[in-house]
């Protein structure tokens, strides 16, 4: 089941990024750059439904967790979703109300926009809310369908819903090529992808689709876990996004879009992990009610994964950028400013997504206290260094701080989560994240030094993922339980 889960939670992950990476050049050429700027803050502004969240999706999630675990109450998890509909929907009202009031200030004062006019940006900078309230309910159904572990049904919704948002857009956008006619595109497809997972996750937990019950007792007895994920997400997300929404003043709208071209490709480093995270906290939660044996196995096999997943792509990244752009687009920017900006946030975001994993243990124990106060050092450290660096040094200095910083999380913090959670793996844990980083420096370095400027596409397409290959291949062989896996799958295959 778990290898279904995580081929499924794969597969959706790569279909979604890649379509959202492949798409952008055809975006541009028909938009224009400005308005992809406008997409790229549209991607902040989603980004802050994990805000808007309060931690509603985690605990939903983690509830249905307990229910399949055999601990909990068929009849009051569905009254907490049909509770939790309703809070949704009631901020919600007053969400596009204040969007409409503030949107002539996002328009006329705070972009810098030369060539599109304060009107359209004003109604984009609406239907850009109207679409975050959608994925807010999105959200909030998406973690329900993760805590009754249907993860491959909800993969078969993700993918069908990613090839209409960016890719059946394309003929809308070539016939009227206004970025209004974008959001109202995507705003239609997200209602509908989320009625599509709620009709999955009230037809597995009997709960009708429409309904008038409300409870304030039942999201109170569930607000302590509930107020901890919704703090420790707003600063998540003030530290992930305040680098772009402080460039996004600072910058040039069309030099913004720069800089989110150039770190949209490092971003699916962070799509890779998020399938094997996804995976693993149904069952390291379940593991947690039924007693919590087997965690220091199941996170050793995470690690282990995350580090498979991410490790050889961010080197890839790192070691040849100008390469990696221009396999992606022939029109990509490829200033050394763009180059070192995808590198600085590579490296960051693989040392975030290793880092992370230390989230889920304590997640699945319902004892978030320490992470909250990770989270706070962190966002006191970044903030005024992330602003420091782009105002002095632009889209750079903001990539150099993100990449400090997660190294300093990954190398530092991590480890005092361990010795709280999982006591005594810190020695194998690090030696075995230096094994793998090692074992791969000299595919690195080889393709660092190679010259690639007069290579066709089709060569770097070779030469890329040959160097990405190897890279793996090396990583497996310093992962002893990926080898052990593949062991006796390839026993069972033999013998079946």
């Amino acid at each position: 089941m778990l290898r279904r889960t995580l081929l499924a939670n794969f597969v959706g992950q790569m279909v979604t990024a890649l379509l959202g990476i492949v798409m952008v050049p055809i975006y541009v050429h028909h938009l224009g750059v400005e308005a992809y700027g406008l997409i790229a803050i549209n991607a902040v502004v989603l980004a802050w439904v994990l805000v808007l969240d309060f931690g509603l999706s985690p605990t939903l999630c983690r509830e249905l967790g307990s229910l399949r675990a055999g601990t909990g109450s068929k009849a009051e998890v569905g009254l907490l979703l049909e509770s939790l509909e309703k809070l949704i929907l009631g901020t919600s009202a007053i969400l596009f109300v204040l969007s409409i009031v503030i949107a002539p200030y996002f328009a006329e004062r705070w972009l810098n926009a030369s060539t599109l006019p304060p009107s359209v940006i004003r109604t984009a900078f609406v239907l850009m809310m109207l679409t975050a309230i959608a994925r807010w309910l999105g959200a909030l159904y998406r973690g329900g369908v993760v805590g009754i572990d249907r993860q491959v049904a909800l993969n078969g919704i993700v993918i069908t819903f990613a090839v209409i948002r960016t890719v059946l857009v394309v003929p809308i956008i070539m016939i009227w090529p206004r970025i209004e006619f974008f959001f109202v595109w995507q705003l239609l497809a997200i209602v509908v992808e989320a009625i599509a997972m709620r009709m999955l996750l009230g037809r597995t937990i009997d709960i009708p689709f429409v309904s008038t019950r409300f409870s304030w007792k039942v999201l109170s007895s569930r607000a302590k876990l509930s107020l901890s994920i919704a703090l420790a997400t707003v600063i998540w997300a003030c530290t992930t996004q305040i680098d772009k929404i402080a460039l996004s003043k600072i910058l040039p709208l069309a030099d913004f879009a720069v800089f989110s071209l150039a770190t949209l490709l490092a971003s699916g480093i962070l799509l890779l992990a998020n399938p094997i995270q996804q995976a693993f906290i149904p069952r390291l939660t379940t593991e947690t009610f039924g007693g919590g044996e087997k965690i220091r196995e199941m996170y050793a096999l995470a690690t282990e994964l995350t580090s498979l997943a991410v490790i050889p792509v961010a080197a890839v990244f790192i070691c040849a950028p100008e390469a990696v752009l221009r396999f992606w687009s022939a029109s990509a920017p490829l200033s050394p400013e763009a180059l070192r900006t995808m590198q600085c946030y590579a490296a960051g975001n693989a040392f975030s997504a290793i880092a992370s994993l230390a989230f889920i243990v304590q997640y699945a124990k319902g004892d978030l206290s320490l992470h909250l106060k990770g989270n706070i050092g962190f966002l006191m450290l970044y903030a005024p260094a992330v602003l420091f660096g782009g105002i002095h040094l632009g889209a750079v200095g903001a990539a150099y701080a993100w990449a400090a910083m997660n190294f300093l999380l990954l190398f530092g913090w991590v480890a005092i989560v361990h010795r709280k959670f999982i006591p005594g793996i810190n020695s194998s844990w690090y030696w075995g994240l230096a094994a793998r980083i090692a074992a791969l420096t000299p595919v690195g370095l080889l393709l660092s030094l190679a010259d690639l400027t007069n290579c066709s596409r089709i060569g770097l397409f070779f030469v890329l993922s040959g160097a990405w290959l190897a890279m793996a291949a090396l990583t497996i062989a310093v992962s002893p339980i990926i080898q052990r896996k593949a062991r006796h799958l390839a026993g069972r295959l033999v013998f079946n």
